[in-house]
């Protein structure tokens, strides 16, 4: 209270007593008050006129503060410190140098929260680089600083006298604790100091070094090195899932936590947190705001939870056997309520879906995020209120809309020391009864680095839902997880009786330390939390917390509300240091690379060395290949006992699930009924929910068998198992050659880097593949009962309970689950040994190929010598790695230039090369197609350039001017082993051999999925090309020689893809008032000619095709609006083979059209409850123009000359958001003709979506107006003019 009246009374002082309740809002005291920069004068004085007085006198003061006075006293203080630190070592003389005394002394009274000064900081920075005295971070302890001294020490300290004056015991031990803590915190400062600068100042050069780059034309090493730059900005943050019952206090702890008391509701009685909520630092160009994103579910999840609700309510009126009303309704009714109010009772489905009760979020309808910008915590909680919490208590009805919310994602100003690299999760106990909020909710779980059950002291070994959410989600977050340690956090430990007040201090103490040894008892008892965990020393830890107490001080220390070791803790899970010594360790393998390639050719010497770890990387990789077939034995031994003891127990684990004792047959109907609609899986939807599985069960026999195993072999924390520790030592030991190499130093280091980020990258693939790998028995399981659980969950009426049941037990005994479980799961094994191996083989290979076998190039940046030496400096100053080696800078005499340079037959040629795509109709060559035969195409390039294919989407990047002749051929499936294809094989051959780069197009969702790679089929011979980049839309990979290209990914890869339905209409024979529609279901990356080729004498209806589907998902198909039709198949799958014809998915037979003007087709999704994936409307006397295979857009121009090119854009904002997948090739065009920002341009770039591209993108093309949108128009024209069409003919 003190530091406030500090500033009262400064205030008042200087005439500006108006000013105190906004600073008191503010909550700036003494401390903060110091450090009052410009922009907060700003935001604090909105008058100029205050301002500038305040501006005046605040500067003035500062002047005053830095007397020589002051610094004597922190000087003293400092000495004192180190002093108290010194008399530990009893009476041995203390030595040692004072390290930067300067940056410690200002350290100690500099907040956290707040940067330092600038020029503050650059002195550390150059006292740190120029003595090499560099503070480093101890990662093995929590808070701990040592300092690297590389110098000898020139000052000595002389012995120091400690006089402690007569005091309590525990107020001297406190004292000494805070000055401790004040000396770490100082030289923590100084650490940090120097790891922000050295990482800013890195970013500088690597940013210089990509513009540099983005000068020069595209080929095979600039790519790499681009890519390579790339990947430096990417990061992978810790989550950290925080589980609790409602009331328990997550919020007001989280709030404590980061210094923010009002940023999450919390505190109202009656109220609580009903959606994930994840906080997290704000590292957008708006730092010093705080930013809200608000994720709701899509329209159509909302009406498919809203038809489950009112189907659950049909049950008590309907025939089946459950006709009883349970506490689920209760959820319902909330949700129900709490959106719509009074207008909800009673009300159909279709009157809660009318829009007028969504005006006030059109983000929701649109399939936007909501965001939120304010400028104070306190205002961003009042915004979020209705969106986060439901309010049971309230007299008055205001709508509240957290049922329609996914997930909130909060970014906190100012917190980057606990959050940059951290992510906190507020996480409902056991999921939810949506499938969209349930899937994230997992994924979420699954992703935990660290989990926190937080509990009230009060019950927190006796109340059995802490301890239940602890059970029910540890196979989530442990063997299909990652979390390397589980916190239990005790809450409230200041609510005491009122007879303990007067020794509240001891008696909070004393229950502290019982309470953790009770949770530390009760844990050691949960037999199957444990199994799943090696329990090193600080797997678990108990934390006693008062928040209120740590604001307060009332009855303790802030040291002993044990806050500040949660803050501790994600410090140090933050690991700043580590995170900015990859990034160092990365920019200086880059320009590693780049130097030496400029440097001469010493051809002897590269291939003496090339040869040399050659060898030793198919040494290590033998080594490898050997740990892993032996873990492959061990899992298949366990397995095969799994299966034999599954087999044996069947009946018991499903009676388990469906017949449990003491559930009336009668009430469990529903249950049953539930589980086989939702794959196996019921999900109640009270408020002590818990999942029951029937999958689970199935596959808990051949689980239990494993999980040692798995323990051993993937444990999440500890050494990381014989795999993780074969990676670990895995090394080409490049330093070994430096002394006998010298002049390929350059080369070692890049190629040491190369290693030290592969070696990364493949712990991150471990632990994300044994999380695939672990749940495959269930999903196995699940896939194999899918056909049962579909047949089972029709059965209605009177004995269907008893129906249900039998088809569950037969279907498990005629199909043999376990064993083809036990398959799937070494079939994912081997992918993993296979995926390891690769990488090793094909990343270092290549990094090797581009440093040591490349002719050395002078096409590369400027000079970049200044560059690498300053690299090398932050580089081993952060490492503690000293050199005195110094490249000396050299005159380059090569002139920036933007031609490409390559062989030729007749020497070596200059062309231009422009970055921008142009789409070219091909040709179909006559001579090579025959009506058996599959159409062959000819691309003819004009000139040097990147050109695209309007037929089948691929993209040619020329050296000069030639003719790409291609055409789609069959896969052999003999050379695909364990592969699959993910995408068409074309056959390609340019006679003029000026092919250097290929862009194959994919289906995928996510281009970060690493499992798709490129065939290269030779002479019956398949090669495995690793691409060089995947966009939104195609694979890329460079061209030595042409043959055969195609895309190939695992063969147990479950992931959906983008897809199209196609419709083709044809006659019943002769009958013309009969017709026959044939429904394709087909990867979008196939060809839409090579289909019409094949269904030659049918018509092409255009509609929108979009979609998004599973490979081995099974689908049906509904037709409504007209009558006298059939359909056939009743379920079909995804055509995800790329095989050579493209047979219908579904056929709808159409007896009579008149009477309808229109047919709406559904694609229904089976193993999700029938959800609709896709659906459109045609009319009943549709007669499309005849669409060619060359040009399939005959007749957009007139539809689209209908509409504005500004009105179009406006129009279909929200399709084209979702949409829209080449955006960075729409933001090229824009780019170049100076539409857009360069920093627009960046920002996209580092985008995560596509969607989220598209959003930016929006406000730009908003801000731009009608000049950019007609630009915008035509570019997604030229990339994407099948989309435009769609929506045009939409709006036709």
């Amino acid at each position: 209270m003190a530091s406030f009246d500090f500033v009262r009374d400064k205030l008042t002082e200087w005439n500006l007593s108006d000013l105190i309740q906004r600073f008191e809002d503010e909550e700036i005291d003494e401390e903060s008050f110091l450090f009052l920069k410009e922009k907060d004068f700003i935001n604090l004085i909105p008058k100029i006129g205050p301002r500038s007085r305040f501006r005046k006198q605040h500067k003035a003061f500062l002047k005053k503060q830095k007397q020589p006075d002051d610094d004597k006293n922190i000087q003293a203080a400092t000495w004192s410190s180190v002093s108290i630190k010194a008399s530990k070592s009893s009476s041995e003389n203390v030595t040692g140098e004072m390290v930067n005394q300067e940056s410690c002394q200002k350290a100690i009274i500099k907040p956290r929260n707040h940067p330092p000064k600038q020029a503050e900081t650059k002195r550390s920075l150059v006292k740190l680089l120029g003595t090499g005295s560099v503070p480093t971070t101890n990662t093995s302890g929590m808070g701990k600083t040592v300092f690297d001294q590389s110098e000898p020490s020139t000052s000595k300290i002389p012995p120091l006298q400690v006089n402690i004056p007569s005091k309590r015991k525990s107020d001297e031990a406190h004292a000494n604790k805070q000055t401790k803590k004040r000396q770490r915190v100082a030289a923590s400062r100084i650490t940090e100091t120097f790891e922000t600068e050295t990482k800013t100042e890195v970013k500088k050069i690597m940013q210089r070094i990509k513009s540099k780059l983005d000068d020069l034309p595209s080929t095979k090493l600039i790519d790499f090195v681009r890519g390579k730059i790339q990947t430096l900005e990417k990061d992978k943050k810790e989550i950290v899932g925080v589980f609790g019952k409602t009331g328990a206090g997550k919020s007001f702890l989280i709030n404590t936590i980061l210094g923010e008391t009002t940023l999450l509701p919390s505190g109202n009685q009656g109220a609580c947190t009903s959606v994930m909520i994840q906080v997290e630092a704000n590292m957008t160009d708006s730092d010093s705001k705080y930013i809200a994103e608000i994720e709701f579910m899509t329209e159509e999840e909302w009406k498919e939870e809203l038809w489950s609700i009112f189907r659950d309510r049909s049950y008590k009126d309907g025939n089946d056997e459950d006709k009883e009303r349970d506490d689920d309704d209760d959820d319902d009714d909330e949700k129900i309520s709490a959106l719509y109010g009074k207008d909800g009772r009673g009300a159909t489905l279709e009157e809660l879906m009318d829009r007028k009760h969504f005006r006030e979020i059109p983000e929701f309808r649109l399939s936007v995020k909501k965001i939120f910008l304010c400028d104070t915590a306190k205002q961003l909680s009042k915004n979020i209120t209705c969106y986060t919490r439901s309010d049971t208590q309230s007299d008055t009805f205001k709508r509240q809309y957290w049922p329609l919310v996914k997930c909130i994602t909060i970014k906190v100003p100012n917190s980057k020391d606990l959050l940059e690299h951290v992510v906190l999760v507020d996480l409902p106990g056991n999921g939810d009864c949506n499938k969209s909020r349930d899937e994230m909710w997992k994924l979420f779980v699954g992703n935990c680095s660290a989990v926190w059950i937080v509990s009230d002291i009060a019950r927190a070994t006796s109340e059995k839902e802490s301890w239940e959410i602890l059970d029910s989600t540890v196979s989530l977050f442990g063997p299909g997880g990652e979390c390397r340690s589980i916190s239990f956090i005790c809450t409230k430990t200041d609510d005491i009786e009122e007879n303990q007040k007067a020794d509240a201090r001891t008696c909070i103490l004393r229950r502290n330390e019982t309470t953790k040894r009770q949770v530390r008892d009760k844990f050691n008892k949960q037999k199957e939390v444990k199994k799943h965990f090696s329990g090193g020393k600080d797997f678990l830890q108990v934390f006693t917390v008062s928040s209120k107490e740590y604001q307060k001080e009332k009855h303790l220390q802030q040291e002993e509300t044990e806050i500040p070791k949660l803050q501790e803790f994600l410090r140090n899970l933050n690991d700043r240091r580590t995170k900015t010594s990859v990034y160092v360790s990365g920019a200086y393998g880059i320009l590693s690379l780049i130097e030496g390639a400029k440097s001469s050719d010493m051809t002897d010497s590269k291939e003496e060395v090339c040869q040399v770890l050659e060898q030793r990387l198919k040494d290590e990789i033998k080594s490898i290949g050997q740990t892993m077939d032996e873990a492959y034995e061990t899992f298949e031994q366990c397995l095969s006992e799994g299966v034999r003891q599954s087999e044996e127990s069947c009946e018991k684990l499903m009676n388990k699930v469906i017949a449990p004792r003491g559930k009336k047959a009668s009430g469990y109907h529903k249950v049953v009924k539930s589980l086989c609609k939702n794959g196996g899986v019921h999900k109640p939807k009270g408020k002590r929910r818990r999942e029951i599985n029937l999958n689970e069960s199935l596959a808990s026999c051949m689980r239990s068998l494993i999980d040692e195993q798995f323990k051993i072999h993937f444990p999440n924390e500890g050494k990381g198992g014989p795999i993780r520790e074969q990676i670990d030592t895995f090394t080409l030991d490049t330093n070994s050659l430096v002394g006998e190499h010298p002049e390929v130093s350059l080369h070692l280091a890049f190629l040491k880097t190369e290693e030290t980020e592969l070696k990364a990258k493949l712990i991150f693939d471990l632990r994300e593949k044994k999380k695939k790998i672990y749940s495959t028995l269930t999903e196995s399981i699940k896939d194999t009962m899918h056909r049962c659980y579909i047949r089972a969950s029709e059965h209605t009426g009177k004995d269907s309970l008893k129906r249900m049941k039998d088809d569950l037990h037969q279907h498990m005994k005629n199909n043999n689950i376990f064993q083809k479980a036990k398959e799937d799961m070494l079939v994912c094994l081997t992918n993993l040994k296979d995926h390891i191996m690769m990488q090793l083989k094909c990343k270092l290979q290549e990094s090797m190929d581009l440093s040591l076998k490349t002719p050395n190039s002078s096409f590369l940046p400027d000079d970049v010598t200044v560059e690498y030496n300053k690299m090398k400096m932050y580089y081993e100053k952060l490492m503690g790695c000293a050199s005195t080696v110094q490249i000396t800078p050299r005159l380059d005499l090569h002139t920036k230039t933007t031609i490409f340079e390559s062989q030729s037959g007749n020497g070596r040629k200059r062309v231009k090369v422009s970055t921008s795509v142009t789409m070219l109709n091909p040709e179909i060559v006559k001579d090579l197609t025959t009506h058996d035969r599959k159409p062959t195409y000819r691309l003819q390039c004009p000139k040097a350039g990147l050109f695209q294919c309007s037929s089948t989407g691929l993209v040619f990047l020329m050296e000069g001017k030639g003719d790409v002749v291609y055409k789609v051929t069959q896969w052999d499936r003999s050379l695909l082993g364990s592969m699959t294809p993910a995408g068409p094989l074309f056959s390609i051959d340019c006679p003029e051999q000026s092919v250097c780069k290929l862009h194959l197009p994919h289906c995928m969702c996510d281009e970060k999925d690493d499992n798709v790679s490129v065939a290269h089929v030779t002479d019956g011979n398949m090669e495995i090309v690793q691409p060089l980049k995947t966009t939104a839309t195609h694979v890329i990979v460079n061209i030595t020689h042409l043959s055969l290209f195609g895309l190939i990914r695992d063969v147990f890869s479950f992931l959906p893809v983008r897809s199209q339905v196609l419709l083709f209409l044809r006659p019943q024979g002769n009958r013309p008032q009969k017709r026959i529609l044939n429904v394709i279901l087909l990867p979008k990356n196939v060809p839409l000619c090579e289909v019409e080729y094949q269904q030659r004498g049918s018509t092409f209806i255009q509609t929108s095709s979009n979609c998004t589907l599973t490979p081995r998902g099974k689908y049906g198909l509904c037709c409504e609006l007209v009558a006298n039709f059939s359909i056939q198949p009743k379920s079909g799958q995804l055509d995800y083979d790329y095989s050579p014809n493209f047979h219908p998915t579904f056929q709808v037979f159409l007896d009579c059209m008149s009477g309808a003007e229109n047919i709406r087709l559904s694609l229904l999704d089976r193993g999700s409850n029938d959800q609709r994936v896709w659906e459109c409307l045609i009319p009943t006397d549709f007669e499309p123009p005849q669409v060619s295979p060359i040009n399939p857009h005959p007749g957009a121009e007139a539809v689209l000359k209908q509409l504005s090119e500004q009105a179009f854009v406006d129009k279909h904002m929200a399709d084209l958001i979702q949409r829209v997948k080449m955006v960075l090739d729409v933001a090229d065009d824009l780019l170049l003709e100076e539409m857009i920002p360069d920093e627009l341009h960046s920002r996209l770039l580092m985008a995560g979506t596509s969607q989220e591209q598209m959003r930016l993108m929006s406000d730009a093309l908003q801000a731009g107006g009608t000049r950019v949108k007609s630009a915008f128009y035509k570019a997604l024209l030229n990339h994407e003019p099948r989309l435009v069409q769609d929506l045009a003919a939409a709006s036709h």
